[in-house]
């Protein structure tokens, strides 16, 4: 059997490390593309507690600027607010909004050319009504609207959902939702019980008069 010179051995290892770094670092500056930015803007989000507002009606409208890991960012910079129609909603540069006239449209909020976007309904004077959801609790605990009207529920940032009592004229129930305004139409006269079965306790009523 030949006889391996001991110097072949030694340049084989040295040729292996080389090969073998440079594989490394072509594994490390390709394999996993370029790091999430924390500081750049990749969404705002507008998180008002109210997107049913009545004509003369005022509520402060907060946005926050997060990353692309959904992570807010502090001192992303200064937010600029639009209305879509003015004349439906109007908005100032702190977020102050104030509802004119009956009718649905958009309120967005800029921040490094970003924007988010909520949608908000004015309701006509005496139509409907509105539940907010404030902690665990249906605020009011009853309303009462005329057949045929709307009941607006108000779904915070936590999870809710509505279940109503089963019989007949009760609308369909509104499953685990949030940051959204969900309206259902009362069509037949009658008192409707409703609960968060997420949170025991957590009950309303709607009282539907002729």
């Amino acid at each position: 059997m030949k006889k391996l010179n001991p110097r072949h051995i030694q340049g084989a290892i040295v040729i292996r490390t080389v090969c073998a770094s440079l594989t490394l670092a072509l594994v490390v500056g390709c394999g996993g593309g370029d790091p999430v930015s924390t500081t750049a803007v990749a969404a705002v989000q507008i998180t008002t507690p109210l997107g049913t507002l009545r004509p003369g009606q005022t509520s402060q409208f907060p946005a926050t600027a997060v990353n692309a890991l959904g992570n807010p960012i502090s001192g992303a910079g200064a937010v600029t607010w639009a209305s879509l129609d003015p004349n439906i909603l109007s908005v100032n540069g702190n977020g102050l909004v104030t509802a004119g006239a009956a009718g649905t449209t958009s309120i967005t909020a800029s921040v490094q050319g970003v924007q988010g976007t909520r949608v908000v309904t004015v309701l006509p004077v005496g139509t409907g009504a509105i539940v907010t959801m404030p902690g665990n609790s249906f605020i009011p605990f009853e309303v009462t609207i005329k057949v045929s009207e709307q009941v607006f529920f108000e779904f915070p940032q936590a999870i809710h959902n509505v279940i109503f009592e089963n019989k007949p004229g009760a609308p369909q129930d509104i499953q685990q939702t949030r940051n959204v305004t969900v309206a259902r139409t009362f069509p037949v006269a009658g008192q409707f019980l409703y609960d968060c079965t997420l949170h025991p306790g957590m009950t309303g009523a709607v009282r539907v008069n002729p």
